[in-house]
């Protein structure tokens, strides 16, 4: 069966869903990965030499090493500029991924979708997980992408192809929020700060534990993970907090991966009305697309 996931920028694929893609690959799945744009934007947060190449093109060739580390063989670019962090200048550049147009950028991934005929898609949360614009745009553009595949009035080419389930990937804030402890207890930097939270809920991001409808165990696969992201080393330096938390508390920010199931069947999930599964595949599996 064929797993699609969808993400911005080359590195999200390994940071968001690594494990996942590897898991999925060692399984004898195929996963396949999307990626909208060229991560123009990032910043070389190595001082890598890039002998007169672009970001851009560099970070081309983190992405395949990343891919083949997760044992990934297909990949997809939707050819798209990074947008930047919201509010930069970049959102308004005419080959932005912010400002492109909808409709088009979903008949782009809708024609990759009948091409691939995934059961599962994956991609951001309607947030972007933490507000950026091209996590957002990829999160509508999936969602729209999904309705085209299966519309046979689309101009598209190829039969239509109904994705039997759509999620997306997310952090449950409860385990979020023992991981952050968990890192300022022993003495190492938290992506939150030093902030001191009474409860899940005043965290900036992430979703209720109850709604988490799959929670995946990649602890097997978070060797393989780690190395793709430390693949993209123009973004995730060797000092970087994605490199250097100590082994057990990395299995407990890394070593779960977790998803809302958000469509089926082409009709809405609501939040919390499926949970308890370890398996993307799931029933998926079983009805195939159409």
């Amino acid at each position: 069966m064929s797993l699609l996931c969808v993400h911005p920028h080359p590195d999200d694929e390994s940071i968001a869903c690594g494990g996942t893609l590897a898991r999925a690959a060692e399984q004898g799945h195929r996963p396949v990965v999307v990626t909208c744009t060229g991560g123009e934007e990032g910043e070389n947060l190595a001082g890598i030499d890039l002998d007169g190449r672009s970001l851009a093109d560099h970070r081309r060739q983190e992405l395949v090493e990343a891919l083949g580390l997760l044992g990934v063989e297909a990949h997809h670019g939707l050819g798209y500029r990074d947008s930047g962090m919201a509010g930069r200048a970049a959102n308004d550049h005419p080959d932005s991924f912010h400002r492109a147009d909808l409709r088009l950028a979903a008949i782009r991934l809708a024609a990759i979708l009948r091409q691939v005929r995934p059961e599962v898609v994956v991609s951001d949360d309607a947030d972007g997980t933490y507000g950026h614009p091209d996590h957002v745009k990829a999160h509508r553009v999936t969602a729209a992408a999904v309705q085209l595949a299966a519309d046979p009035r689309a101009p598209l080419p190829a039969e239509p192809w109904s994705v039997p389930e759509r999620f997306v990937h997310t952090l449950g804030r409860g385990r979020l929020l023992n991981a952050h402890r968990g890192l300022l207890a022993a003495g190492y930097a938290s992506p939150f700060g030093d902030q001191h939270f009474d409860d899940a809920g005043q965290l900036p991001f992430g979703s209720p534990d109850d709604h988490i409808s799959v929670r995946i165990d990649v602890r097997p696969w978070l060797d393989r993970k780690r190395a793709a992201m430390a693949a993209h080393r123009s973004q995730i330096g060797p000092d970087s907090f994605f490199l250097n938390v100590p082994d057990e508390l990395a299995a407990e920010f890394f070593g779960v991966e977790e998803f809302l199931l958000v469509e089926r069947d082409g009709q809405p999930v609501p939040a919390g009305a499926i949970t308890g599964r370890d398996e993307l595949f799931g029933a998926a599996g079983y009805r195939g697309g159409r």
